[in-house]
């Protein structure tokens, strides 16, 4: 049996009690509870979004957002435990690049320790509260349209030679059909990387995706949630005719890290 199998088949083992009735009505207690309270922080914090918004306080914003999500998962009962193989230098700014299996990542990605602008797509601006914050302090793209395409491009650029850090997910989006092997990725983060000159981070998201599954169900379960912050690669080793090479190395590093994290589970 492959490796993927067996995680598979171990999961399965591991959360037949899901099932149940009694694990159906207490779930559903906890999703209320932490619904509830993801509505009342973000209404609590509207007001210093709206005054970082109008001021122009971009990084400001961004790290309310932050603080926002070191107190919010431990006050649901979800341990983070977040691995850093460097130590970050907070006055530089990073390219983030994590696996995408969930949504749940992009509230978890700015437990990073510098402020962190992400490019997603535009309908998440569409989510009542949060995507106030995401559409004034984010960068969203419109994948149907190839012009709209490069402009986030350009500003993601822009944003980088600004001094802003970036988060993104190289998949393009919650692409795998084979969890937890990540989907092939795009090749626009690394051409960033390289054109800025600014230092990629890989990210291994390993419990995500059991937390909030991206399986139209809606549910949003109790776990640990672990994270591998492995270290910068600097994008000068590689050029923009090597952008696949540097793809390559970015996808193995993050891989094992997601299996690491699972195998442990065995």
């Amino acid at each position: 049996m492959s490796s993927n199998s067996t995680t598979f088949s171990l999961g399965r083992k591991q959360t037949w009690y899901k099932r149940t009735l009694v694990f159906k009505i207490l779930n559903t207690i906890y999703m209320i509870y932490a619904g509830l309270f993801w509505i009342i922080t973000f209404l609590m914090l509207f007001p210093l979004f709206v005054i970082a918004d109008k001021f122009k306080l971009d990084k400001f914003g961004l790290r309310i957002n932050h603080y926002w999500a070191k107190f919010f998962f431990p006050m649901i009962g979800v341990p983070v435990n977040i691995k850093y193989e460097h130590k970050i230098d907070r006055t530089k700014n990073y390219l983030f690049c994590g696996n995408h299996f969930s949504y749940l990542d992009i509230a978890i990605m700015p437990l990073m320790p510098v402020p962190i602008q992400f490019v997603g797509k535009l309908s998440i601006g569409k989510v009542p509260i949060f995507g106030y914050m995401f559409k004034r302090f984010h960068i969203t793209v419109d994948r149907s349209s190839m012009r709209e395409r490069y402009a986030t491009y350009k500003r993601a650029v822009d944003a980088l030679k600004s001094g802003f850090s970036l988060g993104i997910f190289p998949e393009g989006g919650i692409k795998s059909k084979n969890i937890p092997t990540m989907a092939p990725f795009k090749e626009g983060p690394f051409r960033m990387a390289v054109e800025t000159g600014t230092p990629l981070i890989p990210v291994s998201f390993g419990d995500n995706w059991h937390m909030f599954p991206d399986d139209k169900s809606f549910r949003f379960f109790r776990s640990k949630c672990r994270i591998i912050v492995h270290q910068p690669i600097e994008p000068s080793k590689y050029s923009l005719e090597n952008l696949q090479d540097f793809q390559d190395d970015v996808y193995q590093i993050i891989q094992n890290g997601i299996d690491k994290l699972n195998q442990k589970d065995q």
